[in-house]
């Protein structure tokens, strides 16, 4: 449905008053997206020109919606069937890859508990939803924050780019891993890797456990990660309507990642493990504040993809946590569908990650701005940092320690302090790249 929530204008002695839009109501099956209160008046004080733009608008607004609402939207329970590696050889692929994880996760039974107690509510909100997915039960790990953290280790089967539409990315049964003291198994094994370093994959807003460790597999993957690749898995429904729920488990697992952080950065007799951090969404969300509050993790370098945060908050957060860290990098999308939406559901206030300046960001040390937008060609312009060969390229080259500035698929500003560095990623001469159709029509509808 779409509709006009309401609008006014009056005439009173002969003087026009201020017509006020006070908010265009989109709702698309699940999805909600709207904009708030925008003042186009007076009529006598404006540009008739303007006005009638802006009528418009609003008008093309509404039948957009009609035609898209409803029609575009991602499937509940996505378990990464579909991910694909986009670098990765047929040699790297043929072994599946072995995904570890940390998890806050319920794994009640599903229909386990007395009626009316405690056992049966997390059980009824761990799982009733999800009942009838057979991978999400068959992998244990359900929609609800438990309280506690598990551990352990799977091997997850990827598909080549090339692979049938039917051919699926697949995940074996979990194995329990102790995590101990200290996660004194997971330090052991990053500590006996060449490199003694692992990376830790942070999912974002509407994503299953089986999608996230799919997602990690592909990433580690297709950037030949030498270490341990690690899936920190909050309880995200996996819904596309589940975005305030989502958002308070994110909360409730923000001291968990940072434990984690802690203990695996820390100085030990066998030394400090390098740990590395590509984040989404979200996702963004926890690792800034794990890294920036309280006692102090020490990651080595994080990415930030499409940060889900508030810009002014970004900033606040960011400034903390940069420091810690011996780089940090943000990749932004100009036509991120899920940026726009979730601007739109916090009263119209940007998000981070559909854009940043480096006069914005000023305050910023040891951090590069990437605006990515013209490599952004998925479907909703949101999961380009893992689902283009380009982007995979330049995440590899910044694990490796390379800075923006001699990465050579970026533009670089070099007139601006070199504590900010902000760069785009252009779309070659003569290349089919850039946000699809859809995202660009979704960003103009809610902006």
């Amino acid at each position: 449905s779409n509709r006009l929530v309401s609008g006014r204008s009056s005439v009173q002695s002969g003087h026009p008053a201020p017509f006020t839009i006070h908010s265009v109501r989109l709702s698309c099956g699940s999805g909600l997206f709207y904009r708030t209160t925008k003042d186009y008046g007076p009529l006598g004080g404006a540009p008739t020109g303007v006005f009638m733009t802006k009528a418009f608008s609003l008008l093309f607004s509404t039948v957009g919606a009609l035609l898209l609402s409803g029609c575009v939207t991602p499937k509940d329970f996505d378990t990464g069937g579909a991910i694909r590696a986009v670098q990765a050889s047929p040699s790297e692929l043929a072994t599946p890859k072995t995904v570890y994880f940390v998890s806050t996760r319920c794994q009640v039974a599903p229909g386990s508990g007395e009626p009316g107690t405690e056992a049966q509510l997390l059980s009824q909100r761990c799982w009733d939803a999800a009942k009838g997915n057979g991978e999400m039960l068959r992998l244990g790990q359900g929609m609800a924050e438990s309280g506690t953290i598990s551990c352990g280790s799977t091997t997850v089967a990827v598909m080549p780019p090339d692979a049938d539409k039917a051919a699926l990315t697949t995940v074996a049964t979990p194995a329990s891993l102790a995590c101990g003291d200290a996660f004194a198994s997971l330090r052991q094994l990053i500590q006996n890797t060449p490199c003694r370093c692992a990376v830790i994959m942070v999912t974002g807003f509407n994503t299953t456990f089986a999608f996230g460790l799919k997602r990690t597999a592909q990433l580690a993957l297709d950037l030949r990660y030498p270490g341990v690749p690690i899936l920190f898995s909050f309880a995200a429904g996996g819904r596309f309507n589940d975005y305030v729920n989502d958002t308070e488990a994110a909360e409730l697992a923000a001291p968990a990642l940072r434990a984690l952080l802690l203990a695996l950065t820390q100085s030990g007799p066998d030394g400090m493990p390098a740990i590395d951090i590509i984040a989404h969404s979200m996702g963004t969300r926890l690792a800034l504040r794990a890294i920036s509050e309280g006692a102090a993790p020490a990651p080595r370098y994080v990415v930030l993809a499409a940060p889900d945060v508030d810009t002014a908050s970004f900033l606040r957060l960011a400034r903390n946590a940069a420091p810690r860290t011996r780089r940090m990098t943000v990749y932004t999308s100009k036509f991120d569908v899920a940026m726009s939406a979730s601007a739109a559901t916090h009263n119209g206030y940007s998000r981070a990650g559909e854009g940043l300046t480096a006069s914005v960001a000023a305050s910023l040390t040891q951090t590069e701005i990437i605006d990515a937008t013209a490599r952004a060609s998925d479907p909703y312009a949101h999961s380009y940092f893992a689902e283009s060969k380009v982007m995979v390229e330049d995440i590899r080259a910044a694990l490796s320690g390379t800075p923006a500035t001699e990465r050579n698929r970026l533009i670089c500003d070099a007139s601006r302090p070199q504590s900010v560095v902000a760069c785009t990623m252009p779309c070659p001469e003569g290349a089919k790249c850039g946000p699809s159709f859809y995202a660009r029509v979704v960003h103009w509808l809610l902006d």
